[in-house]
């Protein structure tokens, strides 16, 4: 498993919008199918894109120290997308939050099957570093069992801020609404910062770790 795919993976994990869907979706009355519901379909949906991904990846021989170009330019690419959207989201105004549609999202979410719909929702474009993760895989050249246990553990890490949630508001109901009330508040007033430190880092990573593969 390398450790680049895991690292990127981490990295791509931080999804406020996620956590916040979870809180959502945990409270009221028979909280626990739209919980399982939604971290059911953002894993089918994490894994899907991934092993879709993955199978391009190689059938264009986009992978390995044979096509070194193609691969370190993907990585260089995604490493100024990684960069812009840094760019993005600190220039990007801040929004007020908007009481009658959050008003609006809580009544969609007390049904499982549209839980599912913004589980498939959120996680179906992936992120760059998800990309970057999964290129990462396909340049290990693994095998394709060790390949698709490897995507199974990625889909893990990327989606601990939903997984982790969810234990939390299943076992302790109350307490984890508590804690994960006071993980979002803190989010919401340094969220902004958090992200585009993480964007910069591993846009500037990806972008200098493909530059100097790329063929003098």
């Amino acid at each position: 498993m390398p450790i680049q795919a895991i690292t990127l993976a981490l990295a791509g994990s931080i999804y406020p919008p996620a956590l916040a869907a979870v809180i959502a979706i945990g409270r009221g009355p028979g909280m626990r199918p739209r919980l399982i519901s939604f971290v059911l379909a953002a894993m089918a949906t994490t894994y899907a894109v991934g092993l879709l991904m993955l199978v391009l990846l190689v059938d264009l021989g986009i992978t390995g120290v044979r096509h070194r170009t193609p691969s370190a330019a993907l990585e260089l690419a995604l490493g100024i997308a990684l960069l812009g959207l840094a760019v993005y989201v600190q220039v990007r105004p801040a929004r007020p939050p908007d009481p009658a549609k959050r008003s609006r999202i809580h009544r969609y979410l007390e049904s499982s099957r549209l839980a599912f719909v913004l589980g498939v929702i959120l996680y179906l474009l992936p992120s760059p570093q998800y990309i970057g993760a999964v290129r990462s895989v396909a340049d290990a050249h693994l095998g394709k069992g060790s390949e698709l246990i490897a995507l199974a553990v990625m889909t893990a890490v990327m989606l601990w801020m939903v997984e982790l949630p969810m234990l939390m508001l299943l076992v302790a109901p109350e307490r984890g609404t508590r804690i994960l009330e006071g993980v979002n508040g803190w989010f919401a007033g340094r969220g902004r910062a958090i992200v585009v430190l993480l964007l910069a880092g591993v846009g500037c990573y990806l972008a200098v770790n493909g530059l100097s593969r790329l063929p003098g």
